[in-house]
């Protein structure tokens, strides 16, 4: 699942002549609080509505506040991951990509994403999620993988997260709805389950589906 993939190009990036005041225009009508920044073809940063509100004189160019640009930007050819990893730690409502070159080439919307992502079996399949502590030494994705199939369900997707010098989070989705059972059996293996999500992360009422979905990446 490569960047280039989920590109979008709906709007143009805008220039350093640009006002604050046009900016932020652009920003309402867009309903974004971040817009890409180019210049002479060049990717300069992204800037964001907070810091436009900051400036005093609304008609200044944004040539004269270069400094409050933020350098979040992915490129074309990275994994999807980093680039929802560099979203959740921005709290970014568009996030910039370049290609080899380091030119724009366009944005991702965190909620395009979302619905992406929404439609892979891994994801959209009903199911809940188990996280397990182990110890990098005792993790054998087979035996997890025993556990789970011996209470006649299956794995749709995993992810990992480092925990420390000695220790990983791993996160397993799982078909099956109540997890009481599958818990049971690898708190009888000595499994460390930290944490366990019994609904399906990507409903219809989720009130934040791309926190969901960060959450479920455990990022």
């Amino acid at each position: 699942m490569r960047v280039d993939q989920h590109i979008l190009n709906d709007f143009n990036a805008l220039d350093i002549n640009e006002s604050v005041a046009d900016l932020l225009l652009s920003m309402e009508e867009l309903k974004i609080n971040h817009l890409p920044i180019v210049h002479e073809g060049q990717y300069l940063g992204l800037i964001s509505e907070d810091d436009l509100l900051d400036v005093q004189n609304m008609e200044d160019p944004l040539e004269k506040h270069l400094k409050v640009l933020k350098p979040y930007k992915i490129s074309a050819d990275d994994h999807i991951y980093a680039a929802i990893k560099t979203i959740a730690q921005g709290n970014l409502t568009c996030l910039p990509v370049l290609d080899a070159e380091k030119k724009y080439i366009g944005y991702l919307s965190p909620q395009e994403l979302v619905f992406d992502l929404g439609r892979q079996v891994s994801y959209s399949e009903l199911g809940s999620v188990i996280v397990l502590r182990v110890a990098i030494r005792d993790y054998y994705i087979s035996k997890i993988s025993q556990i789970v199939e011996s209470e006649d369900a299956l794995i749709l997707g995993l992810q990992l997260r480092q925990d420390g010098n000695d220790f990983i989070r791993v996160a397993l989705k799982i078909n099956q709805q109540d997890l009481s059972r599958i818990v049971k059996s690898f708190e009888r293996f000595e499994y460390d389950v930290v944490e366990v999500y019994h609904q399906a992360l990507f409903d219809e009422d989720a009130s934040d589906p791309f926190e969901a979905l960060v959450k479920y990446l455990n990022i």
